[in-house]
């Protein structure tokens, strides 16, 4: 019995441990990817829709930026605007604008709030105008 060579069932089994452990790091890095890739695409939809109202308030006089005031309007993913937040099955981004003299200009804030796997987020950008 000299002349066989070859694996012993104990071997076998390291091996087949250590491959899954390396299988299961994989998988926890894929999740990982797919879920931070989801919430940046929320994110940058959250900006442009921010962003939107920031040039539209340079491209108006100060009196169209402070009639925006407290101005609230939903959007969904592709940035369309809602009727209400009930609206859409998916995601639901509620943007609030304020408004106020600031010397000779008008600071302008835009807050855009969502709601992605149960938590709520949000960006918010401000530019003042004048």
């Amino acid at each position: 019995m000299k002349g066989n060579r070859g694996f012993s069932m104990i071997e076998l089994m390291i091996a087949a441990a250590i491959f899954a452990f390396g299988m299961l790091a994989i998988a926890g890095m894929s999740y990982t990817s797919v879920y931070l890739v989801s919430s940046s695409n929320g994110r940058f939809a959250a900006t442009t829709i921010a962003e939107e109202v920031i040039e539209q308030a340079r491209n108006h006089d100060q009196s169209w930026i402070l009639s925006k005031n407290g101005e609230e309007t939903y959007f969904d993913e592709m940035g369309n605007q809602l009727q209400s937040d009930t609206s859409s099955t998916g995601i639901v981004f509620t943007r609030k604008i304020s408004a106020n003299s600031s010397g000779n200009g008008v600071l302008v804030r835009v807050k855009v709030t969502w709601k992605e796997r149960g938590e709520m987020k949000n960006v918010i950008q401000s530019a003042l105008i004048f």
